[in-house]
């Protein structure tokens, strides 16, 4: 494993991004506000828990329509659902119904919290919402990735998704233990081993598709290389694909926009 030093560079997006990380923050939130606003009562919050964070930002398209999942990102210490919404009109557009899950943030809630927090929203979304989703896709970005995997690829039980989507993620949480990014998880080398997809047994899922920007850390890379593996080792039809000219933080933006190739692939795997 690389010097401590060598990890906080590693795992700092934004050392190697087009703009820092709260450039991008504001960014979403103002793409995401114009695209709720747009939609008006389209679109509204609704309670998977009694949680006041425990809600999801959902746009139904038909009740059987195919839907779109999304785990925000953020180190599980920022963002919100609805700073995570910019996607919703378009998915409308597509056929697709649209939710972006909201979930408690570190320090007020520990990891372990936060994924059972997203396992018990996605349930949520398939069983109790009044949908009855043709496909469940899920996708995450970045610690978002990390909870698309726990709460698909690394279920403790199957979960009826389709396929997962994820976009720069974090599978192995043991280099970030002594990075700065652990102050308000207050992981342990176990707690990482423990709630890494990357130690965790295979729960299969269809397909997984996982990307990453060409304009990010080689840790990044890495760790979606990595895990890609594992998942075909355990007989998931897994790839893992770096996009040219995009960065940790505007990967993103490409997820359901028709002629890139995050876009299409979430499409052709919500339609088939």
């Amino acid at each position: 494993m690389p010097p401590d030093a060598d990890l906080e560079g590693e795992y700092s997006p934004s050392s190697v991004s087009k703009h820092p990380a709260a450039w991008y923050v504001e960014e979403y939130a103002r793409r995401s506000s114009a695209v709720l606003a747009d939609l008006g009562t389209r679109v509204g919050r609704e309670h998977y828990g009694s949680g006041v964070d425990e809600y999801v930002v959902l746009a139904r398209h038909t009740p059987t329509s195919p839907l779109l999942v999304f785990i925000h990102g953020g180190y599980w210490q920022a963002l919100s659902a609805d700073q995570c919404s910019m996607w919703a009109a378009d998915a409308l557009s597509l056929g697709f119904s649209f939710a972006s899950i909201n979930y408690t943030l570190a320090p007020t809630a520990t990891l372990e919290r936060i994924v059972v927090q997203c396992r018990t929203a996605l349930e949520w979304l398939t069983d109790k919402a009044g949908l009855r989703p043709a496909r469940t896709v899920v996708a995450g970005s970045s610690a978002g990735g990390h909870l698309a995997a726990m709460v698909t690829t690394a279920s403790p039980r199957p979960t009826g998704c389709h396929a997962a989507i994820l976009l720069s993620g974090v599978f192995d949480l043991r280099p970030l233990v002594p990075t700065t990014v652990n102050e308000p998880l207050g992981l342990t080398v176990p707690d990482a081993v423990r709630l890494s997809p990357a130690h965790t047994a295979v729960t299969p899922v269809p397909l997984v598709r996982a990307f990453v920007g060409e304009e990010e850390t080689d840790a990044f890379k890495a760790q979606s290389n990595a895990y890609v593996a594992k998942l075909g080792a355990a007989g998931v039809d897994a790839t893992s694909r770096v996009v040219a000219g995009r960065d940790h933080f505007d990967l993103i933006y490409d997820l359901v926009t028709p002629g890139t190739e995050i876009g299409d692939t979430t499409t052709a795997v919500l339609r088939a």
